[in-house]
């Protein structure tokens, strides 16, 4: 019987302790910012209810980079100061409780594959799920996975609850056959960080003797430095891109592919409206001819020109 009571008395000493456990062994604390969580009760809970927000959502490994960059990024950055890691922890706390497992799958992209995607929303966007995704791509025809994407961000739009899928604003996925191969490719809105807030994407193109999309750095760029997505101009083999500065500066760039497989820039129309007078437009127009550029420019009166 004493030795029952002993055994009592133990765990009723050991339930503080347990309450206010970090999700880490604190005996085996390295850092100074996980010293630092240990000491505090306070920090302790909160790493305990982070790491069991992060678990219910890391479905597949969703979340795992993604909880990596935080670790590595505002939590390692705060080191030993306490009063910041609680800042960071609740932050974190509050962005995982209101985030919410999106699952679409799109039958319609492309005539071959269907997109299954598992998208973690943090719910900043009413009209809009963006968060860290996992996209399979499914062969329709044998049902099988033939690809997975895990991308840190991805956003989709909706309209009526459904993925913008191919709108002529160019949000959402994107599709169509990028570098005139025969075969369709895809893009998919990473974010809305290009100029002017408008959208970027990351831009595959299928490899036929890999049987897989690839990322092409080169097409995402476009994406990165223009004006939302490039337009295809399948007859004339060009990809035309879009940038502005400001109200009355437009340049307008049509690319081609060289033998090696890469971007070239083939001519350019530049449109400068910015006469201190408002009264007339200067237009360039560049041309690539045997590796030398070409250049002309003309005048017109600012009316004429754009009711043309």
């Amino acid at each position: 019987m004493p030795a029952l009571r002993r055994l009592l008395l133990w765990l009723l000493l050991l339930l503080p302790m347990l309450a206010t456990a970090a999700s880490f062994d604190c005996s085996k604390a390295a850092t100074a910012t996980e010293q630092a969580i240990c000491r505090q009760p306070e920090l302790s809970v909160l790493d305990e209810q982070v790491a069991a927000a992060y678990r219910q959502h890391n479905q597949q490994g969703l979340l795992q980079d993604n909880q990596r960059q935080w670790l590595a990024g505002p939590r390692a950055e705060c080191k030993a100061d306490a009063t910041c890691l609680q800042s960071v922890y609740k932050e974190r706390l509050e962005q995982l409780q209101h985030a919410q497992l999106v699952r679409q799958q799109i039958d319609n992209a492309m005539p071959a594959y269907r997109f299954d995607i598992t998208l973690l929303d943090w719910g900043e966007h009413g009209w809009a799920a963006e968060g860290p995704a996992i996209i399979n791509i499914i062969d329709k025809r044998s049902q099988r996975r033939i690809q997975q994407l895990r991308l840190d961000n991805v956003f989709m739009p909706r309209d009526a609850g459904k993925p913008l899928l191919n709108s002529p604003q160019g949000y959402g996925l994107q599709w169509d056959d990028f570098d005139f191969d025969g075969h369709i490719d895809f893009a998919v809105q990473k974010d809305n960080t290009g100029p002017y807030g408008g959208p970027t994407y990351r831009v595959y193109l299928y490899d036929t003797a890999r049987k897989q999309f690839v990322l092409n750095d080169e097409l995402s760029t476009l994406t990165e430095e223009n004006l939302g997505l490039f337009q295809v101009d399948a007859k004339r083999k060009r990809l035309r891109t879009f940038a502005k500065s400001g109200c009355c500066y437009h340049e307008t760039t049509d690319y081609q592919f060289d033998a090696r497989h890469h971007l070239q820039a083939v001519e350019r129309l530049i449109e400068d409206a910015q006469d201190p007078a408002g009264k007339e437009v200067r237009v360039t127009r560049e041309t690539l001819v045997n590796g030398r550029w070409k250049t002309s420019t003309r005048r017109y009166a600012l009316d004429a020109y754009y009711h043309q």
